[in-house]
């Protein structure tokens, strides 16, 4: 048997790097077509969306090429036969050539859309029988755009280079272990290219990732290619528009626009947000005076909630890291499919970041773990947030945990020492890492720390420590005492620990925490309920913001508004009033309980009519249809 081991690879790599061409070329024709929306764009920001694009033409061309790949690398001899190659050059350029088609045909919908076409296209459109007509009439309109096609396939066939290959002898049992051991590789490699990268902390890449290379939304259509949008929200359900109300009946239940009327001046307070890794309120004393069986992890900040204002029945609104984000700095909520994950989180958003930037502020955001992690950078991004600081930042792996990221004490030490050199006033908010499986603690903590009856308490106290120099930090700072901090979690936690905690209420349930040093005006424990999406609408009246705005929480400081907490789980949307918690799957009530007698959640009252019942339902197809339809339509800014 004769074969060249490396012109197989080599012949490999440069048919994949002749795609990736006709992608980068598809990027700049892409701009061209639509460069009236564009008109201050700059060379190097050009550069920089063109260079991020590759890992996305990465990953669709992966999932494009992935038959002709595993075919030209299976460790068999009859891979080389010239037959067998012949076909494999028509797989090459019929598929690629179907993926340009798909990219290129996306240019001039764009400009209506003004987002990359998605999985939801297909489902759209599936049933029009005049599809194809519509199709051939665009093709006739755009004809010079099915020219740039053609070339392309011209390109991928006369550059293709040659099917057979120049033999050498080589001796079978070295053939067959090469080629398994590079089979193992290039699948490693395939696997790590689709996923955006490899390891336990990176996220596979989805559409909120181009955010990363942003200055502002519609750039993401440069950075991205529609095959991509495509394979990444197959199985992602698209929402469908809701039609509970007729537009003046939604608005008079519920809007998320916010007007606000404060005549005082905007006060240039900084803003400090911390979003503890999986601190459920059940762990948290000061914030349980109601359930007497509940043992407190957190002396620390029980005694900072005793100078803050704080909420005793705050809830998540979502039960993953990558909810709480939109849910915190942005006024998101995620019902049914994270927002980051949906076709709509590069609609054109307000995030708190952007507005306060809008003032003159500061706005940065800092993650312990790797940069890049949890997709974190482009979310920051995508809702303001203009520095990004992360492990690779910190650049001191001796304070690695070895699973996610910097230990929380010496991260939030980096944190505080950070803040001090930024110019006031400053945005910053930190996402903590340590409370989070396999839930150790540094070796020098070992022991200090209660372990309680589940292992994630012992971080909690490790955690809380953490917060306790930080702020320790934090006083000798300038800035300290012209600052708001505000504190919860990334989302609560389903523990046997109590039988409160245990169900699909209090699940949800998290600190909300607002902390103004030296002030005592504002201070006490509320008992109405709060979500994470008022904290957005709660800081910015603090500040007295002047300006129209979308957010789907309320402002807690207002006590015109209605206290409610929206969430979803298992199927079923779910809302919490001051007295009922109400669950909902898109047609009906499926439960409903009086919690505040029921803490548990076990007396389903769906049939007992009960008083305010009715009022709630609307109230949460008035936030469904509102969601729905504003995403839908790209109506997240006033």
């Amino acid at each position: 048997m004769r074969y060249i081991l490396n012109n197989n690879y080599i012949l490999l790599f440069y048919r994949f790097f002749l795609a990736m061409l006709t992608f980068s070329l598809c990027r700049v024709a892409f701009y061209l077509f639509n460069i009236d929306l564009y008109s201050d764009m700059t060379f190097p920001r050009f550069l920089r969306l063109m260079a991020g694009g590759l890992r996305f033409d990465l990953s669709a061309l992966l999932y494009v090429n992935i038959l002709f790949i595993l075919i030209n690398i299976l460790p068999f001899r009859f891979v080389f036969r010239v037959t067998l190659q012949k076909i494999l050059k028509v797989v090459f350029v019929a598929t690629n050539a179907v993926a340009l088609f798909v990219n290129i045909a996306d240019f001039p919908y764009y400009h209506v859309t003004l987002r990359r076409t998605t999985f939801s296209f297909f489902t759209e459109f599936g049933n029009e029988s005049n599809l194809g007509a519509i199709i051939g009439q665009g093709m006739l309109t755009y004809w010079y755009l099915v020219l740039f096609w053609l070339i392309l396939i011209a390109l991928l066939i006369f550059a293709y280079g040659p099917v057979k290959v120049r033999l050498i002898s080589l001796k079978p049992a070295y053939f067959y272990i090469t080629r398994a051991v590079m089979l193992v590789v290039v699948v490693f490699s395939a696997v790590c290219g689709i996923r955006g990268g490899f390891g336990r902390e990176i996220r596979p890449i989805t559409l909120s990732n181009a955010a990363e290379y942003t200055s502002e939304p519609v750039e993401a259509g440069i950075v991205l290619n529609t095959p991509f949008s495509v394979f990444r929200t197959i199985k992602k359900a698209s929402l469908q528009p809701v039609n509970y109300f007729t537009g003046r009946e939604l608005e008079k239940i519920y809007t998320p626009l916010h007007v606000p009327s404060d005549s005082i001046p905007f006060d240039k307070k900084n803003v400090v947000i911390l979003i503890l890794e999986s601190f459920s309120r059940q762990h948290i004393g000061a914030l349980n005076k109601e359930n007497p069986d509940v043992v407190s992890y957190t002396p620390f900040l029980d005694s900072l909630i005793m100078h803050s204002r704080a909420y005793s029945h705050a809830f998540a609104n979502g039960s993953k890291s990558i909810d709480a984000m939109p849910s915190v700095l942005a006024s998101i909520p995620s019902l049914q499919t994270p927002f980051v994950l949906t076709p709509y989180a590069l609609n054109r958003i307000q995030g708190l970041g952007t507005l306060l930037y809008e003032k003159g502020y500061h706005t940065s955001f800092f993650h312990g773990a790797k940069n890049g992690s949890m997709g974190f950078s482009s979310m920051a991004n995508l809702f303001g947030f203009r520095h990004y600081y992360g492990r690779d930042d910190y650049n001191n792996d001796n304070d690695f945990d070895g699973y996610w990221g910097i230990w929380d004490e010496p991260f939030l030490q980096f944190f505080a020492e950070k803040m001090n050199t930024f110019p006031q006033p400053f945005l910053s908010a930190v996402f903590t890492v340590s409370s989070h499986h396999p839930f150790i603690v540094p070796e020098k903590y070992k022991g200090v720390f209660p372990k309680g009856k589940d292992p994630v308490q012992q971080c909690i106290g490790y955690t809380d420590h953490a917060l306790q120099q930080f702020f320790t930090t934090a006083r000798k700072m300038p800035w300290y005492k012209n600052t708001l901090f505000v504190i919860t979690s990334d989302h609560g936690m389903w523990l046997d620990l109590y039988p409160e905690y245990a169900n699909a209420l209090n699940s949800f349930g998290v600190p909300i925490i607002f902390y103004i040093p030296d002030n005592d005006s504002d201070v006490g424990i509320h008992t109405e309920v709060a979500q994470q999406l008022d904290i957005m609408p709660t800081v910015l009246d603090y500040l007295h913001y002047d300006k129209p705005y979308i957010a789907f929480g309320r402002n807690l400081r207002n006590p015109a508004t209605m206290p409610v907490a929206v969430n979803y789980q298992a199927g079923a949307y779910q809302i919490t009033s001051d007295s009922l918690f109400l669950q909902f799957n898109g047609e009906k009530e499926i439960g409903l309980f009086e919690w505040r007698k029921d803490n548990c959640i076990k007396n389903n009252l769906t049939d007992k009519n009960l008083s305010g019942q009715s009022a709630l339902e609307n109230y949460l197809k008035a936030f469904i249809q509102q969601y729905n339809n504003r995403l839908i339509e790209d109506r997240l800014m006033p």
